[in-house]
């Protein structure tokens, strides 16, 4: 369809580029077909840069969203563990819980125990 190296082409295109550059140029469009290459060394620099710019800022973007999605790892590795530490410690406590409970109850069973074997003795006599 379009060949974008035809000189005739690129400069009859509506691109933004192309819209910018010649804003930039002031609108003359004389002095581009007197100096030959000049232009187009200048004009291959500014995309070039452009592209470096663009580049740069892409590669800056991708590397600050994986550091946030490293960051947002660490974070929920260390809520899994924390959560972990904390389900361990409910157990604990209610381990510790059932153990003085069953203490509790040999104790009252013990007192009970004796208490029936003092009933069942016949009193002390005097």
């Amino acid at each position: 369809m379009c060949d974008s190296s035809d000189p005739d082409r690129s400069e009859q295109s509506d691109s933004p580029a192309k819209r910018r550059r010649k804003g930039e140029g002031g609108g003359d469009q004389a002095g581009t077909s007197g100096s030959g290459g000049g232009n187009n060394v200048n004009n291959l620099q500014e995309v070039g840069s452009a592209i470096f710019k663009s580049a740069a800022i892409i590669a800056e973007t991708i590397q600050a969203s994986e550091e946030r999605e490293e960051r947002r790892h660490r974070e929920m590795l260390s809520l899994h563990e924390r959560r972990l530490q904390i389900e361990e410690s409910k157990a604990e406590i209610n381990r510790q819980g059932m153990n003085g409970l069953v203490d509790s109850i040999n104790r009252l069973a013990n007192s009970i125990l004796s208490l029936a074997a003092n009933s069942n003795q016949p009193p002390p006599s005097k």
